[in-house]
C-alpha cells in the first residue's frame, strides 16, 4: 500500500548518530511495506558533492521520489539551518529529526533546527526509541499508515499533536 511520498530529514552535528538513527527509521518504514529510499553522503552521485550542492541534489531527488509515493530518509547534517528550511519548502511533506549529542555539539558551525518535529538525544536510554517516536509522528501526521498491531494511548497522541501545534505545523 502506498500513498503520497514524504521525506524524513535526519540532522545533527555528528554524522555517526545521524546515520544510525536514519537507518533505524528507514528500516521501520520498510517493515510496513512502504517504499523507502535512504539518501545520504554515501549515496552515489551525492558522495562527491559537499555542502549546499549536495543538499540541493538530495532535495531534488527526494522530491522526485515523493511524487511517486516513496518515503526518503535523508541523513545529511546540513549545517546551515537555512538550507534545511529551503529543503522543507521545496519538499512540502517533510519531518525534521534533530539528533542531539548528550555531550554537546561537536561541530561549532552546525546550526540546530529551531522547531524539529522530533528531537532525539543520543546515546538513547532505550535503543530505537527515537526511531519509534519518528514513526509515530509520521502516523499522527497521516504520512504513514498506523500499524494495526499496536495501540496508541490517547495521551501519546495528544502530546504529539500538542507539540506539532505549538510549532505551527498543524
Amino acid at each position: 500500500m502506498t500513498g503520497a511520498g514524504f521525506t524524513v530529514w535526519v540532522t545533527g552535528p555528528e554524522m555517526g548518530p545521524v546515520q544510525a538513527i536514519a537507518e533505524q527509521i528507514a528500516a521501520g518504514i520498510a517493515a510496513r511495506a512502504w517504499p523507502v529510499e535512504p539518501l545520504g553522503a554515501s549515496t552515489p552521485g551525492i558522495e562527491v558533492l559537499a555542502g549546499e550542492a549536495g543538499e540541493r541534489r538530495v532535495t531534488f531527488v527526494a522530491a522526485a521520489l515523493a511524487r511517486h509515493g516513496v518515503a526518503t530518509v535523508v541523513s545529511l547534517p546540513a549545517a546551515a539551518r537555512a538550507a534545511r528550511e529551503r529543503a522543507r519548502t521545496e519538499l512540502g511533506r517533510m519531518v525534521e529529526v534533530y539528533v542531539r549529542p548528550a555531550a554537546g555539539a561537536a561541530a561549532p558551525d552546525y546550526e540546530p533546527p529551531d522547531r524539529p518535529e522530533v528531537e532525539i538525544t543520543v546515546p538513547e536510554a532505550v535503543p530505537g526509541a527515537g526511531a519509534e517516536q519518528v514513526l509515530r509522528t509520521l502516523e499522527v501526521l497521516d504520512m504513514l499508515p498506523r500499524r494495526e498491531d499496536r495501540a496508541y494511548s490517547e495521551a501519546e497522541e495528544r502530546e504529539v499533536i500538542r507539540r506539532l501545534k505549538a510549532f505551527g505545523y498543524l
